[in-house]
């Protein structure tokens, strides 16, 4: 075995079992040698984090063992660490659901599964607090979306992961499984699915949205967008 992780996302993921004895004998190692990565949804704010583009530099083997692995992965991508090419064994360790719902993890912002993204623009079109752009320059006929303003999304809200027709938003500290990343395969959501999450037609409210943003003058309402934010996201 080569290189052997464990991942924390953050002070609210926490495990069920010893992590570093649990990897350590799945791998055949001493627990003193299990790479820990604390902190992973932080650390992928902070662009150049060494120690984190070091966990998974060079061509060895990779064991990776965290809470929710999908999210995990989606964190790197969004970290600008690659997977790609490397042979990466991931184990889902058992963690402490009730942590989730006592309180929010912070930070709290999405990431996106390129595995399931169509760049629909869904999201972008329904959040109110700037946290999406679509990158024109992406492959695709709409482009990319990503995240470029994670620290505006208000702590608590997942709406636009519920609104996803693919579920490839993730918010790491839900504690839904449907959108903290701990199911693997979400099913596809249909019309009727995401009409019952937001207890309205979400198109009638994404096409009333963008009308409204479009009488706004833009330096306008990107100062309105700004006090929002600021005075806890209240409408």
């Amino acid at each position: 075995m080569g290189k052997v992780i464990l991942v924390s996302l953050g002070e609210r993921d926490r495990l069920l079992v010893d992590g570093p004895s649990f990897l350590a004998a799945r791998a055949g190692i001493e627990p003193q040698a299990v790479v820990r990565l604390d902190n992973l949804a932080g650390r992928a704010l902070r662009p150049g984090d060494g120690e984190l583009a070091a966990c998974f530099s060079g061509d060895t083997e990779y064991l990776v063992g965290c809470s929710r692995p999908r999210a995990a992965r989606a964190l790197l991508r969004f970290a600008g660490i690659g997977l790609g090419g490397k042979s990466v064994g991931w184990v889902a360790l058992p963690f402490d659901r009730e942590a989730l719902k006592r309180a929010c993890g912070v930070p709290w912002y999405p990431v996106i599964d390129r595995e399931l993204c169509t760049g629909c623009g869904t999201c972008r079109d329904y959040c109110l607090f700037s946290v999406y752009e679509t990158d024109r320059a992406a492959a695709g006929p709409e482009g990319r979306v990503r995240v470029t303003a994670p620290l505006n999304c208000k702590t608590g809200c997942p709406a636009c992961a519920r609104l996803c027709p693919t579920g490839a938003l993730l918010f790491p500290f839900s504690p839904e499984a449907e959108l903290n990343g701990e199911v693997e395969a979400p099913l596809p959501r249909s019309a009727d699915t995401i009409a019952a999450a937001l207890g309205d037609d979400p198109m009638r409210l994404l096409a009333e949205r963008r009308k409204r943003k479009g009488l706004i003058d833009p330096e306008k309402f990107g100062q309105a967008e700004k006090d929002r934010i600021l005075y806890s996201g209240v409408l």
